[in-house]
């Protein structure tokens, strides 16, 4: 009797015992310390912080979730609410997206990964990591926004485009902070080669290249001489650079003249007063091809504002325009032109009303050089690029000082003159 009285409280004992150990976290010092997730920890260990993966098209859970952000953070309440707490980091971005008390912990935490970031980028970025989390993916945090994305994206698009300019070479002209854009808003690109400070009275050149879209070479030569000036700009002459005037009309799977307005930005500008209207020198003489539409009024483009705009800060004292595919040398002014600029040689052909030459000339007497590239989708050679902008470099040189050069040329045509108007199609 007194044995078996034993045998049932030693039983009773090892039933407690057995009980006890089964309701036992599996980790005794989480009786101590607080065992909620740290995201500094998940920081850290995370082996994707290093690398962002990219994201993935064929997840149906993260398209869901990125088109929807409150049923999101609704989906995010709920399974941090029924996680336990591990050390897996898709459970740490939905417990840290969860908790409220966790918030300031997670903006340090994001701040250790990008500490260029704003706190608003912050907070976007633990939203995009929540999303991740649903789908089993590691989502790309949102990029820096700056002045300076629109320059990248067109330099790729560029890059892409033309076979004689690369996005890096694009990219190392170091373009300045947008100012204008197209009509699909697209930077219009610039760059200042600013004069020595102690250059007195130096010669102000402004640079356009490919205000029609189809003339390739215009805009890949602007390119190479850019990068000429880039690596030799002595600092004598004040340069202004805009080689791609015309970006939605290169920038499209078939190149077009014309901008997106399907207007010809070389017949948008301002006409001398005694010239034919645009227009109805469009749907005369010019028989309404599209090619040539002037748009209904001068100045109408984004792209002809800008440059109108420039021209008014600038005041350049010449105006260097890149064409194609005439091959020759065209010049709009009563300062000696150059006989030739490398092939081209210099032949004067008058002007159309609406055009950069009839407004840089006729209307804001400023001299305008319009160089004709004898091709719109082959480059010259090497050699010809070279001793194109040699001579025109001398040319400015033997033009910069005396009577009737670039620096005292404000001698406007007289207003009974027919302006050089020559009606050409």
């Amino acid at each position: 009797m007194f044995l078996r009285l034993i045998t049932i409280i030693v039983a009773g004992l090892t039933l407690s015992i057995a009980s006890y150990s089964v309701a036992e976290p599996e980790d005794p010092l989480s009786l101590y310390i607080n065992t909620q997730p740290r995201q500094a920890d998940h920081t850290v260990n995370n082996p994707t912080d290093s690398k962002v993966l990219p994201e993935t098209k064929d997840s149906g859970a993260a398209t869901t979730a990125d088109s929807d952000t409150t049923d999101v953070r609704d989906k995010v309440s709920t399974a941090a609410s029924k996680t336990p707490a591990t050390n897996s980091p898709e459970t740490h971005n939905s417990v840290s997206k969860s908790s409220e008390s966790k918030s300031a912990e997670s903006k340090n935490s994001q701040t250790e990964i990008a500490d260029t970031h704003s706190a608003d980028a912050n907070r976007s970025q633990s939203r995009s990591e929540a999303k991740g989390s649903l789908s089993g993916k590691v989502t790309k945090p949102a990029p820096q926004t700056g002045p300076y994305e629109d320059v990248i994206s067109i330099c790729q698009q560029i890059g892409a485009k033309l076979g004689s300019v690369s996005t890096a070479d694009c990219l190392a002209a170091k373009f300045d902070p947008p100012r204008f854009y197209s009509n699909r808003h697209l930077p219009l690109l610039e760059k200042h080669f600013p004069a020595d400070p102690d250059t007195e009275k130096a010669p102000r050149i402004l640079f356009l290249g490919g205000i029609h879209g189809d003339e390739y070479s215009s805009v890949s030569i602007s390119f190479k001489w850019l990068k000429i000036l880039q690596e030799n700009h002595s600092g004598i002459f004040d340069w202004h650079y805009m080689p791609l005037t015309n970006p939605d009309g290169l920038l499209q799977k078939k190149s077009t003249r014309v901008n997106a307005n399907n207007v010809d930005l070389n017949r948008n500008f301002i006409p001398a007063e005694t010239a034919i209207d645009p227009l109805k020198h469009w749907q005369t003489y010019a028989k309404k091809r599209a090619r040539y539409y002037p748009g209904t009024t001068p100045l109408s483009e984004p792209e002809t504002q800008a440059i109108h705009q420039l021209i008014d800060e600038l005041q350049p004292d010449i105006i260097v325009s890149v064409h194609a595919p005439h091959g020759i040398l065209d010049y709009d002014g009563t300062i000696t032109p150059p006989r030739r600029l490398g092939p081209l040689h210099l032949r004067q052909l008058g002007t159309y009303p609406g055009s950069l030459g009839n407004y840089g000339w006729f209307v804001k007497h400023i001299p305008v050089m319009t160089i004709e590239l004898k091709h719109a989708g082959i480059m010259p050679s090497q050699h010809d690029i070279d001793r194109m902008w040699s001579d025109l470099i001398q040319w400015i040189k033997q033009r910069t000082e005396g009577d009737g050069t670039l620096l005292a040329r404000k001698e406007a045509p007289q207003s009974g003159s027919d302006n050089g108007l020559q009606v050409r199609q």
